[in-house]
């Protein structure tokens, strides 16, 4: 089976020519997630043979002597509302980044980027979704167990982001502003919040030069500590 799969890895290797049409080429597949995850984590194992030759496919992309320009996001500071923007869902349930930036990356650089990209979206996706169960019905138990759902999701992609670049570090942010007006719902509990993402904006900001994320990041954790306070204060938090 392996064989087989080496044979048509080389195949379209030599048809396509490039890591990032490679990277699309799997973008729908069904373990490109979990294996995203794996990959990041410097996993070699896997606990299905499908997920062990999507695993296996992203480290071949990653091994090819290709440095190519993609399409990244930069972290920026917005004035007007006195808070930092990264990226958000479009209508079609894409990512879509405030400032585009476009970046050489070596083949390893960019498939870090593409399954950062990828699980950095499915995070937004759990996100939108629990916050608007929430936002039809406050009272929602299930609703309100998928928000330490999507919190625990984001400890583990913190994790998995550890000592990467700054363009995979950049997805752990996210902007609460838009859900502190009240008729949002919540995507994430406030409740001992602050304490459990510390780790995360640690890894974050880490070595972090560019003065425009620098006062982003400042300005989103003033809305953070905000965000659970407010909570804390009308007894939501026990």
């Amino acid at each position: 089976m392996k064989n087989v799969f080496n044979l048509c890895f080389i195949f379209l290797i030599s048809c396509v020519g490039s890591a990032q049409k490679m990277q699309q080429v799997y973008i729908d597949h069904p373990d490109i997630n979990k294996a995203c995850f794996q990959f990041l984590t410097s996993e070699k194992s896997a606990t299905s043979e499908n997920e062990k030759i999507m695993l296996d496919t992203l480290y071949k992309i990653s091994e090819q002597n290709i440095r190519e320009t993609y399409l990244i996001g930069q972290i920026v500071y917005v004035s007007e509302v006195g808070e930092g923007k990264h990226l958000h869902l479009n209508k079609d349930g894409k990512l879509e980044y405030y400032r585009i930036k476009y970046e050489a990356l070596t083949a390893k650089e960019g498939t870090e980027f593409f399954c950062a990209e990828r699980l950095r979206l499915e995070l937004e996706k759990k996100f939108q979704s629990t916050s608007a169960k929430l936002k039809k019905n406050p009272l929602d138990l299930k609703a309100r167990q998928e928000l330490e759902t999507n919190l625990e999701s984001y400890l583990k992609f913190s994790t998995a982001a550890q000592g990467k670049s700054q363009i995979v570090r950049n997805f752990l942010f996210f902007s609460l502003g838009k859900y502190m007006k009240g008729d949002q719902g919540l995507p994430v509990s406030p409740c001992e919040f602050t304490q459990k993402i510390l780790n995360p904006i640690t890894i974050a900001t880490s070595d972090l030069t560019d003065p425009d994320s620098k006062l982003a990041w400042a300005a989103n954790i003033q809305i953070f500590t905000g965000y659970e306070l407010g909570f804390t204060m009308a007894g939501y938090c026990k």
